[in-house]
């Protein structure tokens, strides 16, 4: 992918200009960020998955917010992170990569399989 000539700039010794003047560096909030992975995951993957705190992370040419996604049962709790989901800092848009929902589905049953069950009531 190209870097977006109209807000990032290689100086001379390595500087990098994130934002032009006048042009906000970030549209999209960390929590907003979050709540968009939120919505995603728990309508097409599963309800039992979540957006967490996100990091701010300058990649493939653009600012995004890096969205851990967790998974939690309502009797086990929380049993960990399953993956992530980049947002784009600037426009809110979700970078979903076409494997995602493989990817995660096999991670949070690997999670699953690797707690013990919970306690017989």
């Amino acid at each position: 992918m190209a870097l977006d000539t109209n807000w990032v700039y290689q100086g001379e010794q390595g500087e990098t200009l994130i934002a032009a003047p006048g042009e906000p560096a970030l549209n999209i909030t960390a929590y907003t960020a979050a709540q968009k992975v939120s919505g995603y995951v728990a309508s097409k993957i599963s309800h039992l998955m979540k957006g967490e705190t996100p990091a701010l992370v300058f990649s493939q040419g653009r600012l995004v917010w890096r969205v851990p996604i967790v998974l939690a049962t309502p009797i086990r709790g929380l049993l960990g992170v399953v993956g992530t989901l980049d947002v784009d800092a600037r426009t809110g848009q979700l970078l979903v990569d076409p494997t995602l929902t493989v990817q995660l589905e096999s991670r949070a049953q690997a999670l699953i399989a690797g707690t013990p069950p919970p306690p017989a009531v």
